[in-house]
């Protein structure tokens, strides 16, 4: 993908999450809540495409990675100084509370890089596995993860860098999507992430 076709995506996935964004807004306001709450839900949930992607371990991360139980994904890259380690942090939190209260509901972590040219998925093991073994770390080339991306109303830019370079700028959102049992987008918690919020409303959700 050459730099000029990888802006002009980029600044259509911006675009789309922009208009995603407002969507999501909306619904809240239907429902006549008075402050935002930890967990925006979607209307209706939202299909997402067939996507291939390649995980920690090297092995295919599909779809039906996605069914089964409800999963955090978060969108990111392991070089990031500070939304990113933050926002791991915080989803470890929330698991092991969800765990010391002894929550029936399935969940799964997955951090996204949006950054494979650096992250390997030797790289993303180590850094995923810091947090928390249970963690899962998946990326793609930038032609797997735009139709994804595009779906869900992530947008992320990559910095203008040469071949090879070990250091370089990523912008991306940084909101945590939560998926229903069936795949589908259900909802976005948005950052800040409040962990008391967040684990309430999850622990009101059907498993």
């Amino acid at each position: 993908m050459n730099g000029k076709f990888l802006y002009i995506a980029l600044v259509l996935v911006a675009l789309i999450s922009a208009v995603t964004g407002a969507l999501v807004w909306r619904a809240v306001e239907d429902r006549g809540s008075g402050e935002q709450p930890a967990l925006l839900v979607l209307p209706e949930p939202r299909e997402i495409p067939p996507f291939e992607l390649v995980d920690q371990e090297g092995g295919a991360y599909g779809p039906d990675r996605l069914r089964g139980q409800w999963s955090m994904l978060f969108f990111g890259f392991t070089h990031c100084p500070d939304i990113c380690p933050g926002t791991l942090f915080d989803l470890q939190q929330l698991t092991a509370r969800l765990e010391e209260e002894n929550s029936s509901l399935a969940t799964q972590v997955v951090f996204v890089s949006v950054d494979p040219e650096r992250d390997t998925p030797d790289r993303l093991k180590n850094y995923v596995t810091y947090f928390s073994p249970e963690f899962i770390g998946v990326t793609g080339s930038h032609e797997q993860l735009l139709p994804l991306t595009r779906k869900l109303g992530i947008a992320y830019r990559i910095s203008e860098h040469e071949d090879g370079a070990a250091e370089y700028a990523v912008d991306h959102s940084a909101s945590v999507l939560l998926m229903d049992p069936q795949g589908r987008l259900y909802g976005v918690f948005p950052a800040p992430l409040d962990i008391s919020a967040m684990a309430a409303e999850l622990d009101g959700l059907d498993s």
